[in-house]
């Protein structure tokens, strides 16, 4: 028989001292088993108390029952998704433990704890918390290294989605993070729903989306905290752009069902021009301006305007139109050269739009007199394109939170789950 795995190991000897130091504290038993493995009702206990720890939903006689399923579901997950690593990477655990270890040092250690001790503080076990997330590195191992050929041309495929951000770089976006809930065997669509609007009460209420996303998301963007990073606007779907429309930055959607998946998703920046920041352009101008004096009659500045309009109506180029500032006896500089946009007043930025290049103005009325503008040149600037890093990660999890999905489907319609409760 070979040797039990270190968990159960500890899970025996807690429930001896437990059993020996304070017999009144209720008697740890066998709650479930996945495949012939105990999950014990400590194991239950802690891994709700940690959900309520991670995600800041504070556990309630309301949620009680449905918060302890929920941990229950996610254990027998583990033990399903470990399982399967284990058949393909023998010293799975080994490998990832040091990321486990370090992981929970940065994401629950202050300046004064460990990890550990600070979870041992809020009365969870690190045990607990360390099998959680072996469980989940372990997974994201197996999962690339069983369906290496679904990541082999990863690299094409970010050559390809820079050359489609580049055609559609001056398109609106978002900047969003997402919860995906699927229903589970413990959990209906309903319930999910139920799960949903509890999960959004509690972010409105200060709860960590980042947390909730991390524990709960069956997406490939939950190890990120849910972060998908920038999206256009009009690819996607239309229940998604309703709903994000009236969010200021840092709001959350109300919960959305779309193809037998809840999806709640917070607005985390907008883009109006996409990966263009138009207001960044640099522009250079000339202008031929006929002075008139301060005193000047409307009919003198009328009559201006239109001697303005002839002289240009057929002028063609900036030098053309410096010259004629010259000619008009204009003591005002002819060539504005290299300008940024945003530093122009908003009526300037908005004839700048209007015109072509090398296309005089109407006639337009300034303190000196009357003048003409044209653009000579402008320049937009470069577009922000993600780095093929940030692009390869967001193709990564695309790919692997739909094979993970099915795959945890497959192994749940196969496993031996025995309910012990009652």
């Amino acid at each position: 028989m070979p040797p039990l795995p270190l968990k159960y190991i500890l899970t025996a000897l807690l429930a001896f001292v437990v059993a020996s130091a304070a017999p009144a504290v209720a008697q740890i038993s066998i709650s479930t088993t996945v495949n012939g493995k105990p999950i014990t009702n400590y194991d239950i206990e802690q891994r709700a108390r940690f959900l309520g720890y991670a995600t800041n939903i504070e556990i309630t006689d309301q949620n009680r029952t449905r918060i302890y399923e929920d941990a229950l579901q996610l254990i027998i997950d583990d033990e399903l998704r470990l399982e399967a690593a284990r058949s393909l990477i023998s010293d799975v655990e080994a490998g990832v433990l040091p990321q486990v270890r370090d992981y929970i040092n940065q994401n629950f250690g202050t300046d004064t704890l460990s990890g550990n001790r600070a979870l041992q503080q809020a009365g969870i076990d690190p045990m607990t918390v360390q099998l959680k997330y072996v469980a989940d590195i372990a997974w994201s191992n197996f999962i690339s290294t069983r369906f290496a050929d679904k990541f082999s041309n990863i690299e094409s495929r970010i050559d390809d989605e820079l050359e489609r951000i580049s055609k559609n770089a001056a398109k609106p976006q978002l900047k969003l993070a997402e919860i995906v809930l699927s229903p589970s065997p413990v959990r209906t669509l309903e319930q999910t729903r139920d799960l949903a609007d509890e999960m959004v009460a509690a972010i409105r209420k200060g709860a960590s989306f980042t947390e909730i996303a991390r524990q709960y998301s069956v997406s490939g963007s939950a190890s990120r905290g849910g972060d998908v990073g920038w999206a256009m606007i009009e690819k996607l779907p239309k229940p998604f752009r309703d709903a994000l429309s009236g969010l200021e930055n840092g709001q959350v959607t109300e919960p959305l069902l779309l193809d037998g998946a809840v999806y709640i998703l917070r607005r985390n920046g907008e883009r109006k021009d996409g990966l263009v920041d138009g207001s960044a352009s640099r522009v250079w101008l000339a202008r031929a301006i006929l002075p008139l004096a301060a005193t000047a009659s409307d009919a003198d500045r009328l009559e201006a305007g239109a001697k303005v309009e002839r002289d240009t109506e057929e002028l063609q180029g900036c030098d053309a139109l410096a010259a004629l500032n010259s000619a008009y006896g204009s003591n005002a500089v002819a060539k504005l050269d290299d300008m940024l946009l945003a530093d122009l007043a908003p009526q300037m930025q908005k004839l700048i739009a209007s015109l072509e290049p090398g296309e005089p103005s109407a006639p337009l009325a300034f303190a000196e007199g009357v003048a003409s503008m044209m653009v000579c040149r402008i320049e937009a600037p470069e577009i922000a394109l993600p780095s093929r890093e940030e692009i390869r990660q967001v193709l990564i999890d695309k790919t692997f939170g739909s094979l993970s999905e099915r795959q945890l489907l497959r192994l749940r319609r196969t496993a031996i789950i025995e309910r012990r409760d009652g």
